[in-house]
């Protein structure tokens, strides 16, 4: 691999013209687009969260679907920032310095306490949006320390 005069990699690849500067800007944009879905994520699990403790220390009929409603808004985020997260991927595969690069939030939570409402459901719940919001903390910081190492190829 040789480099170019403007500290970028050149490549070649069959039948395309390689621009590595529109290659990181377009990983930047697309981590950016994904950064900003992780933190619409992470705000609505901090709102399930609290609704979640709230009901777990007496909360009533109310209390439970406010926080189900949170949940649905958290779980429509959390599809969301996958699938960004698939394009920064994406994106990212394209700059040649960043080999193997994976974010994943997970997929597929349930959650039974809207059918089962006791105190063991809001508590595994609640375990599970503590999950979910850990799991989106450590993706931000990834896409993060992803985005200021792209800021250095620009």
């Amino acid at each position: 691999m040789a480099r170019n005069s403007d500290n970028y990699p050149s490549y070649e690849v069959p039948g395309e013209d390689f621009d590595p500067k529109r290659e990181v800007e377009e990983a930047i944009d697309a981590g950016e687009k994904a950064l900003a879905c992780l933190n619409r994520a992470s705000k609505c699990l901090d709102s399930a969260s609290g609704w979640g403790m709230l009901d777990i220390f007496g909360g009533g009929l109310i209390t439970g679907l406010a926080k189900h409603h949170r949940i649905d808004e958290a779980q429509d985020a959390l599809r969301e920032a996958q699938s960004s997260l698939a394009v920064f991927s994406r994106e990212l595969s394209d700059v040649r310095e960043f080999s193997g690069l994976k974010v994943d939030i997970g997929r597929g939570w349930t959650f039974a306490d809207f059918f089962f409402d006791g105190a063991i459901s809001d508590i595994v719940v609640q375990s599970k949006i503590e999950d979910a919001r850990s799991r989106v903390d450590h993706a931000r910081d990834t896409v993060r320390d992803a985005l200021a190492r792209l800021e250095k190829l620009r």
